[in-house]
C-alpha cells in the first residue's frame, strides 16, 4: 500500500501543476476557444481584430460551425493577421504538449518493459517510429530483403 502512496501522491502533484499552468493562460484559452472576452481583457494588439470578429455575423456562425483549426484558417490573412497569429501559437501550444506527453509515454513504456537491453540509439529509434505518422510498405520491404539476401 506504501507503495502505491508515493505514486499516486507523485501523480496528484502532476496534476495540480497541469492546472496550475492552464490557470496561468485560461484568458488567453477562452480568448482561442470563444473569442467571447471582453475586448479590453485581451491583450492589446488583439482587442481591435476582437471587437471586428464580435461584430461580424458572418465570422459568429462560422465559428459555430466549423472546428477551430478550420475557422482560424479560413480567416482573412488581411483583417486578423494577429488573431491568426495568436491561433497559431495556441494551436502550437496544445499540439507540441501532446507530441511531448506522447514522446515521454512511449518513452517510459519501452524503458521500463526492456530495460537492460535498450540503449540510447534503440530509444531514440523507437521514438522516431513512435512520433511519426508513418506506414511503411511491409511487402516491399520484405521483397527487396530476399532479393538481397537470397539464402535466408
Amino acid at each position: 500500500m506504501r507503495r502505491y502512496a508515493a505514486d499516486i501522491s507523485t501523480l496528484a502533484e502532476e496534476f495540480q501543476q497541469r492546472f496550475r499552468d492552464f490557470a496561468a493562460i485560461e484568458k488567453e484559452i477562452t480568448l482561442f476557444s470563444s473569442f467571447s472576452v471582453d475586448p479590453d481583457d485581451a491583450p492589446d494588439h488583439l482587442q481591435l481584430e476582437l471587437i471586428e470578429l464580435q461584430c461580424d455575423a458572418e465570422c459568429r456562425s462560422r465559428h459555430q460551425q466549423l472546428p477551430l483549426v478550420n475557422f482560424y484558417h479560413q480567416l482573412d490573412k488581411g483583417r486578423f493577421q494577429e488573431i491568426r497569429t495568436f491561433a497559431k501559437q495556441m494551436l502550437s501550444l496544445f499540439g507540441s504538449t501532446y507530441l511531448c506527453e506522447k514522446t515521454f509515454s512511449v518513452m517510459n513504456i519501452n524503458k521500463n518493459r526492456v530495460r537492460t537491453r535498450l540503449s540510447d540509439s534503440h530509444l531514440r529509434d523507437i521514438l522516431r517510429i513512435k512520433t511519426t505518422v508513418f506506414e511503411p510498405d511491409l511487402a516491399y520491404l520484405l521483397q527487396s530483403r530476399s532479393q538481397y539476401h537470397p539464402s535466408h
